[in-house]
């Protein structure tokens, strides 16, 4: 007998039950997993869980990310003995009528590659169409990078946020409040901004976070005045000496970035200098239509 809880915040236990099924699940199908399962008040996304017991086993669960823009990410783990049963369906539909509910007007589907039944056919039903892909991408190689004398970085300064704003909305289509938002969002979260000098001119800029093992570029970007100039390969052998720089004497750290499907530039760039795909995450356009 399935019974399912609705819940916008977990318990301890809840929160081991929830661990230990991703845990499973990713050991199962060989993905690198990676939820997150507290609120993030900075950015206004919101967790609401669906969890689904077999008598006393969490057997399955998803969770529901709500944005402020209206729209939500769906992400769900079914324990390998129930994916035949009507489990999936039964979250799904509690799932879709949360953000009917909610008022959500687009709704994606996160789906790290392998072989799915569930999905091909909620696929072929229509309730999802692939919309696009996400690559976490790694630097591979562990040589020491000379200085390629073509940039200088330098640590963003306040006076220079408004350039940064304005190549940042240049590079990635945004509006120049939103990306001036952006670069406070990041800086907030321990984040450091870098800009790519020629000269006197600022043609470049990234974001850089450090964690425990890695560090995650983001954010980056060449000025659209300067692009087809060789900055960006430049830029990106700096960024990897700046990190070299910064674990010198210490225990050596990975170079991460992340780009999407739709911007084979950039995965290109990044693939022809030593950045190789570690893992994907496919997104699927939930047919609001259709629920």
């Amino acid at each position: 007998m399935l019974r399912m809880k609705v819940l916008t915040q977990l318990n301890g236990r809840q929160r081991e039950e929830v661990r230990g099924l991703e845990n499973l699940c990713r050991e199962q199908d060989k993905i690198q997993g990676g939820i997150s399962l507290t609120a993030d008040e900075d950015t206004g996304t919101f967790p609401t869980y669906f969890l689904c017991y077999e008598e006393d086993l969490l057997a399955g669960f998803v969770i529901l990310y709500r944005m402020p823009d209206m729209t939500a990410e769906i992400c769900s783990y079914i324990h390998p003995q129930y994916r035949r049963r009507t489990m999936y369906k039964k979250l799904m539909t509690a799932v879709f009528r949360e953000m009917k509910q909610a008022g959500i007007e687009t709704g994606y589907y996160v789906f790290e590659p392998r072989e799915s039944k569930n999905l091909k056919e909620m696929t072929e039903q229509g309730y999802f169409s692939y919309s696009h892909s996400e690559y976490l991408m790694e630097w591979k190689y562990s040589y020491q990078l000379m200085p390629t004398n073509a940039l200088v970085l330098k640590q963003l300064e306040k006076a220079e946020e408004e350039v940064a704003a304005q190549l940042l909305a240049g590079a990635f289509l945004m509006e120049e409040d939103e990306a001036a938002s952006r670069l406070g969002e990041v800086c907030g979260r321990d984040g450091i901004y870098y800009a790519a000098w020629q000269k006197k001119e600022m043609v470049g800029l990234f974001a850089l976070e450090e964690e425990e093992k890695t560090f995650y570029v983001f954010d980056f970007a060449v000025d659209g005045d300067h692009q087809g100039r060789g900055i960006g390969k430049a830029l990106l052998k700096e960024i990897i000496r700046l990190v070299q720089e910064k674990c010198a004497g210490a225990d050596e750290k990975k170079v991460r970035i992340q780009v999407g499907s739709r911007n084979e530039t950039a995965f290109r760039l990044y693939q022809k200098n030593g950045f190789q795909v570690i893992s994907q995450r496919d997104y699927y356009l939930v047919n609001m239509k259709a629920m």
